[in-house]
């Protein structure tokens, strides 16, 4: 599969969402690699904390431009499982090029009304590719989700008469998504069977159709 994380607003976690994602899928013995449209995600310095730390690297990484995504993404496509692209913010240019090519795509945002109503020039662009390519999937995934805040399977979000799924896998707000980032280790690796990992397997297995292990904690 081919999916993307985008969001035009900065700052709502997509490539903490892109490198855990791709982390579970590894994990789970899929081959995998996160692609850091235009170089400015900030997955290299992931990457490059997680090599200080003597951590072995699980997926692949690379950076592709948006403008050679039509023609570059075919070879990763063929070589990979899972293809998971790590977009820029505040630019729309880049993300309609990333919409032309992907299967499915993810809009991490936070749960409160305003961080909802500003995903609605990403919505708007989202919803114009799903119009033009009707293999496309697309949801919303709540992120900074406060504890009882349950999401029921086939929910809606309406923003500014703009509506798309929501994801029932929700990404609760846990410490341990920032040591991730902060450290280049996975949420597995910094706090096993706890719940963020449990997060992370329900999303991956809302989105990728890949089965969940039980997780305690």
């Amino acid at each position: 599969m081919i999916a993307a994380l985008v969001n035009l607003m900065p700052g709502v976690g997509r490539t903490t969402l892109a490198l855990n994602l791709a982390g579970e899928l590894a994990l789970q013995g899929r081959r995998v690699v996160v692609l850091d449209v235009d170089g400015v995600s900030g997955t290299g310095d992931w990457i490059a904390r997680r090599r200080a730390n003597g951590m072995p690297a699980l997926f692949d990484s690379a950076t592709i431009a948006g403008t050679q995504l039509r023609h570059g993404l075919g070879g990763f496509a063929a070589s990979f499982d899972h293809v998971l692209l790590d977009t820029p913010s505040r630019s729309p240019a880049a993300l309609r090029s990333v919409l032309s090519v992907i299967e499915t795509v993810l809009i991490p945002t936070w749960p409160d009304r305003r961080s909802l109503g500003r995903c609605a020039a990403t919505m708007q662009l989202v919803i114009e590719a799903l119009a033009m390519e009707p293999a496309l999937t697309a949801s919303l995934v709540l992120s900074k989700v406060p504890d009882g805040l349950r999401v029921e399977p086939g929910s809606e979000a309406t923003v500014m008469g703009l509506r798309l799924p929501v994801s029932a896998a929700v990404i609760r707000q846990r410490r341990v998504f920032a040591d991730s980032m902060d450290t280049g280790l996975l949420v597995p690796e910094l706090e096993m069977a706890g719940q963020a990992e449990a997060d992370i397997r329900h999303l991956v297995s809302e989105i990728f159709g890949l089965a969940t292990a039980a997780v305690t904690g």
